[in-house]
């Protein structure tokens, strides 16, 4: 790529394109950035249906890399009290809804990824919002029109990840799980609880967690990679603030669990709390006092008692003979691998 086209960047954008060939970064940059439209302008971010994992992080301080994420909806219907999505969309009360246009433009996406022989990486579906929600996924079946496109672009992506709390919505039809084994993807489960009636009080719309644990056993019984998210860790033992996700009943019940089934591994990390906007209020005022650290638009645990919940759970997981790891550590490492792993041409064409 011409030296001034990246310097027309600005610093933050540049990081982005650490460590590329200069193939790779024009590749990059010809599908991630639009074109000024007047003379000395610089390019932006263009807002895309398969986009830049987590736009909003500086890579200059944080190595994440290329990385991708796609999902059709936005929000969804679960109304999880600590949903970090509270802090940043308006319509978040307003439940799912569909991205309009989004066929044609993942299709679009995929066609130019492949066109300019972006170098692949983690596809991840998808962050703020679940690909997999009941209501909407059984109506438009949008998940399993992207699963199944990416199927016939073999290589595109290094690797292929699903976020949710609808495993069940899998095993609706086989089309589901014949996509996912193809793409070799991992089917990451959001359980917190292992409590139905703890989950309730603070994932309203969500499945319950009986639900969703026969849902894994009955996928991994089908031969899919899936991953228990034991995510978010609730802090125990504030004084003056409820233990809403209680060891001996929720965390150490689903380890226990996971073991059995078995999943590939666990993933966590602490929660963070949202109080800008779209609080639900009680939950909010009854967390507050054991989220004394303000950092941007969260709330955050005491660093003792943050450290203390996850260093408890990989004290678990050990003994359990389960792996643990971060969520942030587990998308470091996907960018890691799919940077250091070769790319197959052959399987691209």
């Amino acid at each position: 790529m011409a030296l001034e086209r990246l310097q027309s960047l600005t610093e933050r954008d540049r990081a982005l394109f650490a460590g590329m060939q200069d193939d790779e970064a024009q590749a990059v940059f010809a599908y991630l950035f639009s074109q000024p439209r007047q003379a000395g302008g610089a390019p932006r971010l263009r807002s895309r249906a398969i986009g830049l994992y987590d736009p909003f992080c500086d890579r200059r301080h944080h190595n994440l890399g290329l990385l991708w994420q796609a999902g059709p909806y936005s929000c969804c219907d679960h109304r999880c009290a600590y949903c970090y999505a509270r802090s940043y969309l308006a319509n978040f009360a307003h439940g799912g809804a569909t991205k309009r246009g989004f066929g044609a433009a993942f299709s679009r996406c995929l066609e130019d990824l492949q066109r300019l022989k972006v170098p692949p990486r983690h596809l991840s579906m998808a962050n703020s919002t679940d690909v997999l929600q009941a209501r909407l996924e059984r109506e438009h079946r949008a998940a399993l029109f992207m699963f199944e496109c990416i199927a016939c672009y073999p290589g595109l992506f290094a690797s292929v990840g699903v976020l949710t709390k609808h495993p069940e919505v899998l095993l609706d039809d086989e089309r589901y799980t014949a996509a996912l084994l193809s793409l070799g993807a991992e089917v990451q489960v959001s359980i917190a609880f292992f409590r139905d009636e703890a989950a309730a009080r603070v994932e309203p719309g969500a499945p319950p967690p009986s639900l969703r644990r026969l849902a894994v056993e009955r996928l991994a019984a089908r031969g899919l990679r899936v991953v228990l998210r034991l995510d978010p860790l609730f802090p125990r033992g504030v004084p003056g603030v409820p233990d809403l996700q209680s060891w001996d009943d929720d965390v150490r019940p689903l380890v226990e669990w996971a073991t059995r089934v078995p999943v590939a591994y666990v993933i966590t990390s602490p929660i963070k709390l949202p109080f800008r906007r779209n609080l639900m209020e009680g939950f909010h005022r009854a967390m507050l006092p054991a989220f004394p650290v303000v950092r941007g638009s969260y709330r955050r645990m005491a660093p003792d008692v943050e450290r203390a919940v996850v260093a408890d759970l990989h004290l678990l997981g050990e003994a359990s003979g389960l792996s643990v790891e971060h969520c942030f550590a587990n998308i470091l490492r996907r960018a890691r691998q799919a940077q250091e792993s070769p790319v197959d041409e052959a399987s691209r064409e």
